[in-house]
C-alpha cells in the first residue's frame, strides 16, 4: 500500500513543517517570494496603465505639439519601467552566479547569513 502522504513523487504534507513553527529561513524565504511576485504583479500593471493613459493623452493631443509630447514622455516612462522590471530578475540572477550569491533563492541566502 502507497504512502499516505505522497501520490508519486508529488509530497502533500512537508513531514516536520508547520507555518509557524517551521524553518524560519524557509518561512522568510517564501515571504520574500510572495513580495517579490506581488511587485511584479504591480510593475506590469501601473505599465498598462500608464501606457493607456499615454496612448489616450496621444490620441486626444489634436496635433498639439505640448500635449503629444507629454504623452509621448508617459509611453517612454511606462516602457522604461517595463524594461528595468523585466532586465531585474535576471540581472540579479547573473549576479548572483558569478559572485556565488544566491540572490534568487532566498532561503538558502538566510541560511548562509545565519548559520
Amino acid at each position: 500500500m502507497p504512502d499516505p502522504q505522497s501520490i508519486g513523487t508529488l509530497q502533500l504534507k512537508q513531514p516536520g513543517y508547520t507555518f509557524f513553527g517551521g524553518n524560519p529561513a524557509g518561512q522568510v524565504g517564501h515571504l520574500l517570494s510572495n513580495v517579490i511576485g506581488f511587485i511584479t504583479l504591480i510593475a506590469g500593471l501601473a505599465f498598462l496603465f500608464y501606457f493607456m493613459i499615454g496612448s489616450i493623452n496621444w490620441i486626444t493631443s489634436a496635433g498639439d505639439t505640448t500635449k503629444a509630447q507629454k504623452a509621448r514622455s508617459t509611453l517612454t516612462n511606462a516602457l522604461i519601467g517595463l524594461v528595468i522590471s523585466v532586465i531585474a530578475y535576471p540581472l540579479v540572477f547573473v549576479l548572483g552566479q558569478v559572485f556565488g550569491i544566491p540572490f534568487t533563492k532566498p532561503k538558502e541566502l538566510i541560511n548562509s547569513l545565519i548559520f
